[in-house]
């Protein structure tokens, strides 16, 4: 009997989890859509700036400002700042942990020492990894609500602009997950500066998923790259320096969507999976329950049948 009120105690807890795991799954199939289309309604915006930033490099040397000015530092001596989009919390399979090997392997391929890696984490689980193996952590962020603004990444773009103005770092890495499909996170590493119209384009062609409903929206950058003359009110110079730190607020707000989108799309498989597993345990479970009670039910029927026969 202790045998089988185990066997129920046990299918009854797999039913809780498995009702914990739907409501997440469920909750996460939201979160993902809406993240996915916040990602797809920002890039009208990024979209302008690039156009912007095309205009106005046919004006001036965009080379010469230093945000765009690349650094050749001796061999060995290169000093990268990474800024790594991580969640807050698990429960996402290997979203997390991809992740952060990608950034390992980038610096890896940099050839990067550890002394020379700031690292600016957004998300616990980026902060936790690196300060347990001793990098320099620049600044740890929490991770920023669904609903966020590019205005929201001001301090971030701040702090980065001061450390790369101030030479503290040859080069600022952008480590985080592009969004391709639900079953599907990619990480991808982008050089945040020293910022490059090939590299903006690339980011911009990005926003847009390979698979789904919104692949018809997919537009090409080849156009946007035209030159022509302009004229600029004050200068030239004057908008290039506001654009820029906007450009790069773009790219983190873009990368932060990417991010939210697949942490949603991950842990909504994750708990699809695990909600599957839950329901085959809970089968076998119950295949076991019956099994041991027509195991006692013969059992006893076995005893009472010897008791009938040994009165007789």
């Amino acid at each position: 009997m202790s045998n089988l009120r185990a066997i129920k105690d046990k299918i009854r807890s797999v039913g809780k989890t498995h009702q914990v795991t739907k409501a997440m799954e469920a909750v996460s199939g939201v979160k993902m859509r809406k993240a996915q289309i916040a990602a797809l309604t920002a890039r009208p915006y990024a979209l302008a700036a690039f156009r912007i930033l095309a205009r106005v490099s046919s004006s001036i040397d965009l080379s010469r400002h230093p945000f765009m000015r690349a650094r050749t530092p001796e061999a060995g001596k290169a000093r990268v700042l990474a800024v790594v989009i991580t969640s807050d919390k698990g429960l996402a399979g290997g979203l997390n942990s991809s992740l952060l090997k990608r950034v390992v392997t980038a610096l890896e391929d940099r050839g990067v020492s550890r002394e020379n890696t700031g690292i600016l984490a957004i998300g616990r689980k980026g902060e936790d990894y690196f300060a347990r193996r001793g990098y320099i952590l620049e600044e740890k962020i929490p991770t920023i609500g669904d609903e966020s603004l590019t205005t929201d990444f001001g301090g971030v773009v701040e702090l980065v602009s001061n450390l790369f103005a101030r030479n503290e770092y040859d080069e600022c890495i952008l480590v985080y997950t592009n969004f391709r499909s639900t079953f599907e996170q990619e990480p991808v590493v982008r050089t945040l500066l020293p910022l490059s119209v090939e590299g903006i384009e690339e980011m911009i062609k990005g926003i847009t998923p390979e698979k789904g409903k919104f692949t018809e929206s997919k537009e090409t950058t080849e156009k946007l790259t035209h030159s022509a003359d302009y004229l600029f009110e004050p200068s030239p110079e004057a908008v290039l320096e506001t654009l820029l730190p906007r450009l790069v607020a773009v790219e983190l707000h873009h990368a932060f969507l990417e991010s939210k989108a697949s942490e949603h799309s991950a842990r909504m498989v994750a708990m699809r999976n695990a909600s599957d597993k839950a329901n085959e345990v809970e089968f076998l479970l119950t295949r076991e329950y019956n099994k041991a009670r027509q195991s006692a039910i013969t059992r006893e029927m076995s005893e009472i049948i010897g008791g009938i026969e040994a009165m007789k």
